[in-house]
């Protein structure tokens, strides 16, 4: 089982746990033990895991953080753990002084089993960052989410890349926002950069503040130019970006039996377009119009879509050990859809839920289901 595959079916085992975890001990045992576990360090060995590890700092004595993670005979990660229902920010000063006792850890983790937060000293020297420079909710696990935590594995961890990784992501996260701004309401010096070489009327603030309105029309429109043409490509549901195509393979649209060969293959199998002739089936006897219905093949799905590629209402999973279908459908919506399948919430920023199948022919079962996650996205 893949990485990414252990990761998912922890998380869908988190979430059906979590309701019969009462106390700190149980959310160690049931929740964050089987977490380290996926990152792949033995949690039976003393010598890679420790459990309320000595942190002294000055004169406090008797300092214990909840785990040690030990690499080559090295302390390398602290993991302060809290109880399920407790609130993290109540304890980021406890988690400080563990970390600012022991110079060499450079990676510290404040988690409550369901939330994580990852802090480093990018700041000053050995002294903890008031803020984490990555978080994410195991729940709610994103490809990204599953990029970045595998840089955390045993087999994997790399001090020194680590911290600067974590200083790239703080440096992305400002810079996002700051674009963000600038393009929502872009300043007076900007617009000044952006007209000065083709006016040649006097940049007075008058000509500024008449110019704003036009730039971000301008900003607008670029965006959205970028995107269909494809000049800067983005998973659907991933909030970073990615290399250009010829690196990300998976950003690659196909038609059917298409294959693309690069440093990874896409193939859209056999299966999936079977799924695909299904669902159009579906619709055309439901009266749907199928004309406009068409495919995107990823390293990680088959999006269904309607009209472009935001218009999904449908994405299949038949590659890993789970197989799953993703739709727009609220939970509830289609567990009564998909009566006799198991139905969870979508990882943030899939869908809304997902529908755990054993193989392709289980679109069989899922007529209504595959109609009403049309509806939703044709309605719009």
């Amino acid at each position: 089982m893949s990485f990414k595959d252990e990761l998912f079916k922890l998380s869908m085992q988190i979430s059906e746990r979590k309701q019969h975890v009462a106390n700190e001990e149980t959310t160690k045992h049931s929740l964050i033990i089987p977490f380290i576990q996926v990152l792949g360090f033995d949690v039976f060995n003393p010598l890679e895991v420790k459990p309320e590890y000595t942190a002294d700092f000055g004169k406090k004595k008797g300092e214990k953080v909840d785990y040690a993670i030990f690499k080559n005979g090295q302390p390398i990660i602290f993991i302060e753990a809290k109880s399920i229902s407790e609130r993290l920010e109540n304890h980021d000063a406890q988690l400080s002084r563990y970390f600012n006792s022991t110079p060499e850890v450079k990676i510290a983790i404040l988690t409550n089993g369901i939330k994580y937060k990852f802090f480093t000293d990018l700041n000053q020297n050995n002294v903890m960052d008031s803020t984490p420079f990555y978080e994410f909710d195991i729940e709610h696990i994103r490809d990204v989410d599953v990029e970045t935590i595998s840089k955390f594995r045993k087999d994997a961890f790399d001090q020194e890349g680590l911290v600067r990784f974590a200083e790239e992501l703080v440096y992305m996260a400002n810079l996002n926002s700051n674009l963000k701004e600038l393009f929502k309401n872009p300043s007076d010096e900007f617009v000044r950069f952006l007209i000065k070489d083709f006016s040649e009327t006097r940049i007075t603030s008058n000509v500024i503040e008449r110019f704003k309105p036009i730039v971000k029309k301008a900003i607008q429109s670029t965006l959205v130019e970028i995107i269909s043409q494809g000049i800067l490509k983005s998973d659907e549901y991933d909030n970073t970006v990615p290399p250009s195509d010829s690196e990300n393979p998976e950003n690659t649209e196909t038609q059917p039996g298409q294959e693309i060969n690069e440093k990874k293959s896409i193939v859209t199998t056999e299966e999936e377009l079977f799924v695909f002739e299904k669902v159009k089936e579906y619709l055309s006897i439901a009266g749907k119009d199928i004309s406009q219905i068409n495919f995107k093949d990823t390293i990680n799905y088959l999006g269904i879509y309607y009209k472009n590629i935001y218009g999904w209402f449908l994405r299949i999973n038949l590659s890993s050990s789970i197989k799953y279908i993703t739709s727009r459908l609220p939970v509830n919506i289609a567990s009564e859809l998909a009566k006799g399948f198991t139905v969870e919430p979508a990882p943030k920023g899939m869908g809304e839920s997902r529908v755990i199948i054993n193989s392709a022919e289980d679109i069989k079962q899922l007529k209504d289901f595959v109609i009403k996650s049309f509806e939703i996205i044709s309605e719009e």
